[in-house]
């Protein structure tokens, strides 16, 4: 079975020696927890010939290049595909000017003349990410940061029809895939819609103790591989995400 690195080293010698190759990866964390440096971390550890792409929710594109650098991981074969920034012009913008002109005492029919600018009716996040599917080539990895955004915006049952899009995709293409959520943002029953599609499920948290946090890190499901969950204590350093010693 091929597989890939997810750029942390102990985390693929607990795997696999990496992620198989038509797996779709699931990490959920808690605020705070650093799952979007996992994100950007995986994205950067492609291998020669492995095409990375990033679907972003919620930060610029250079921020998210800028800390990739600050940590020296690779960003040459990389390419960010802003769904939060389409956003923000495609109907944020919009609505802020709106707001502006309302409190001017400006029409409502005023504002949206033709030779103005028109409201969009919807947002098609779904179709962006068909689309960033569509065009990627294999091998490839790419990451969607996040979930969140995806559920808030689309009925939940065609939110998981894409994610089971994604999954099949991958799978049939035989690339890897890296979905983030932020965890307890969903009602149950779509939270375990969720892990059934996935193969692979990773939790990151960060939990009260007595001298401060500890930061527990869990392999929760491997698909046909249930010998591999576990749980572990990760930390943040100078070159990313470190996974250490299991917790007992």
């Amino acid at each position: 079975m091929k597989t890939v690195p997810t750029g942390i080293e102990n985390l693929d010698s607990s795997l696999m020696m990496g992620v198989p190759m038509g797996y779709t990866i699931l990490l959920s964390g808690t605020p705070g927890s650093g799952i979007e440096v996992f994100a950007k971390q995986f994205a950067s550890s492609y291998i020669p010939g492995e095409h990375s792409v990033y679907l972003t929710t919620n930060e610029r594109t250079e921020d998210i290049l800028n800390t990739m650098k600050n940590f020296k991981w690779k960003t040459d074969n990389i390419s960010i595909i802003n769904i939060g920034e389409a956003y923000y012009k495609r109907v944020l913008e919009k609505e802020i000017i709106i707001s502006k002109y309302r409190e001017e005492g400006i029409p409502a029919e005023e504002i949206l003349k033709p030779h103005k600018f028109k409201l969009e009716k919807e947002f098609e996040i779904i179709t962006l990410v068909k689309y960033a599917l569509s065009t990627v080539k294999s091998p490839y990895r790419m990451v969607l940061d996040s979930l969140d955004f995806l559920f808030s915006q689309t009925d939940h049952s065609e939110a998981l029809s894409t994610v089971r899009t994604i999954k099949m995709h991958t799978q049939y293409t035989q690339g890897v895939a890296l979905l983030t959520q932020v965890s307890s943002l969903y009602p149950s029953m779509v939270q375990n819609a969720i892990e059934e599609i996935v193969d692979i499920i990773l939790t990151m948290e960060n939990v009260r103790a007595p001298m401060g946090f500890d930061r527990i890190f869990t392999i929760k499901k491997f698909r046909n591989y249930p010998d591999k969950v576990g749980v572990f204590k990760y930390n943040l350093t100078e070159t990313g995400i470190t996974i250490s010693k299991i917790v007992h």
